[in-house]
């Protein structure tokens, strides 16, 4: 079963007072909208329900005045003035319980007289008269009069043409007040939103003023809700102080120790073009080789370090690290052989495999057998590697018979560019810039794991740490290691 991927978070950008003002705002459009139909609803509501109960009284005026005229016509003057006050033309009709008209208007369907109309109730109903909508009641009254026959029917009705005006206008009315509702809100909320934005503004007009090497912390005083990425930011600036401290003093120091390289190669090259004797200049030759090879190594050494630093492990892969320490054990035994050392490799029969940048291990193996080969090297002495596992981590010690480290200064050899007095030693001072064991605790850092010294009675012994890969994995994907 495949998991579904997740999709991007698409960032927002734009103006953030236009995005909080029509956040805001769509929400009262769409209230103002409901709000506009409903009246309408209620506008069309109350206006048939004062034209329904006016249509009512005028069903009850043509009742009496029937009565009163014995079926004769409802006077002219009497329908004009109830035409004055509702607007709509008026209609009616009078019929008595065997179906004939009394009075009134003859031309209306049958079947649009509601049938079985309880006594004393008004009965609303609408349909269409000469092809235009109209609105009617009929009422059903018991008349004791012989020329009534018992009971009557009234009939009245009236087009709806000023109840839909009347609809409309309360409509209108209401649209108009919501609309001045609406620009007074719009227009109060983008004066706030203004107004709460203004520590953001200030703020951002603040960090525009910093010089590019300003980096204090901020100390303005900004809402609870900004403090947040206030602190932020001034975390940020703490983390780019402390970096362009870092490199401004790798800077300093890196320049300090190439110089002397560069110093001595050029001396040396000066002496060999001066000199005339043979055996003079290939001395001097080979002290240009020797210093020539200083300056590449602190190169490899510098830039060892700044990979470590900043590109980290961008490239990860399965390593046979026993293989690892085995091959730069062979790379290095002929330089021991040479200096008389013995070359020692204690290693289990299976496999240790970590996860993490083959190059920069070997680096990091690279600089502990230098560094022990350079300080530790004694003749007739040994170098003893040894490969164990304890924890889940892989332990690599690099043992050796030299003169030792200080127990004090356990963690002063770790700083970059340090390098101890080797006043007190019987042998001559070696070379080197002070970079190889703060590489090795580096890299070590960037795998999961740590480097440091381990106090022996006679020597140095140098600890390099590393997770182990999980050896079920392992046995799945199987090892690769590309030697050097």
């Amino acid at each position: 079963m495949t998991a579904k991927p997740k999709h991007p978070r698409i960032s927002a950008g734009g103006s953030l007072r236009a995005r909080l003002f029509v956040m805001i705002l769509l929400p009262l459009v769409a209230v103002a909208m409901v709000a506009g139909v409903m009246r309408y609803w209620q506008a069309q509501a109350m206006s048939q329900m004062l034209y329904d109960d006016a249509l009512k009284v005028v069903a009850h005026v043509v009742a009496r005045e029937v009565i009163i005229t014995q079926g004769d016509v409802v006077s002219d003057a009497l329908l004009n003035s109830l035409v004055g006050v509702l607007g709509d033309p008026i209609f009616y009709n009078v019929s008595a319980a065997d179906g004939r008209i009394l009075a009134g208007y003859t031309d209306i369907p049958a079947s649009v007289i509601p049938q079985n109309l309880r006594g004393g109730e008004a009965y609303f109903f609408n349909f269409t008269y000469n092809d235009k909508p109209v609105r009617a009641v009929a009422l059903r009254e018991f008349i004791a009069d012989p020329f009534f026959d018992g009971w009557t029917t009234v009939l009245a009705w009236q087009t709806t043409t000023q109840r839909r005006a009347l609809s409309l206008i309360i409509l209108k009315q209401a649209l108009f007040i919501l609309a001045v509702v609406l620009v007074t809100a719009a227009a109060a909320v983008w004066i706030g939103i203004a107004q709460g934005l203004r520590p953001l503004i200030d703020l951002r007009e603040a960090v525009a003023l910093r010089s590019p090497t300003e980096l204090k912390p901020i100390q303005r005083v900004v809402p609870s809700e900004v403090r947040p990425l206030v602190g932020t930011m001034n975390a940020l600036f703490a983390r780019l102080q402390a970096e362009l401290q870092r490199r401004n003093a790798f800077i300093a120091n890196a320049a300090h120790q190439i110089r002397n390289p560069v110093a001595a190669i050029r001396a040396q090259a000066e002496a060999a073009l001066s000199t005339a004797d043979p055996d003079k200049r290939a001395a001097r030759l080979h002290d240009l080789h020797e210093a020539a090879s200083d300056l590449s190594r602190l190169s490899q050494q510098l830039l060892s370090l700044e990979t470590v630093d900043h590109a980290g492990l961008a490239h990860q892969e399965l390593i046979d690290f026993t293989q690892l320490v085995a091959d730069m054990a062979r790379k290095y035994a002929p330089d021991a052989l040479r200096q008389g050392l013995e070359v020692n490799l204690d290693s289990p029969d299976h496999v240790f495999s970590v996860r993490g940048n083959s190059i920069l291990l070997r680096e990091a193996i690279e600089n502990l057998l230098d560094n022990a080969l350079r300080y530790g090297a004694v003749n007739g002495g040994s170098l003893d590697l040894r490969l164990a596992r304890s924890d889940g981590q892989v332990i690599l010690s690099v043992t050796d018979d030299g003169p030792g480290i200080p127990e004090d200064a356990f963690e002063q050899v770790f700083e970059r560019f340090v390098r101890l007095d080797q006043s007190d030693s019987r042998d001559p001072p070696r070379s080197g810039c002070g970079l190889g064991l703060a590489i090795v605790r580096s890299i070590a850092r960037a795998h999961g794991g740590m480097a440091y010294l381990e106090r022996e009675t006679r020597g140095c012994c140098v600890v390099l740490r590393l997770p182990l890969e999980d050896q079920r994995l392992v046995d799945g994907a199987g090892v690769r290691y590309a030697p050097g």
